[in-house]
């Protein structure tokens, strides 16, 4: 689609206000780790996992890992219980 090619998340990132965990493989084609560390920088709600030996599909190349940042980021939330 032609609007996302010009589609940034950044744009997004500050209207989020949910708890944001912001992964991406190290070795990704497609995004940069500049991107993510920007997106980390714009907001105190964003936590930044940076993923080794891993591309642009996280789930895909490192599940386990992917599965145990999702779960060290869920279990560190305050939900108030």
């Amino acid at each position: 689609s032609p609007a996302f090619a010009s589609w940034n998340i950044e744009d997004e990132v500050c209207a989020i206000t949910a708890p944001i965990l912001a992964m991406q493989g190290v070795d990704d084609e497609y995004g940069t780790l500049e991107q993510i560390r920007r997106i980390h920088s714009l907001s105190p709600r964003v936590e930044l996992a940076e993923i080794s030996d891993c591309r642009h599909s996280p789930h895909r190349d490192q599940p386990e890992r992917v599965i145990a940042l999702c779960q060290q980021f869920l279990t560190s939330l305050d939900l108030g219980s």
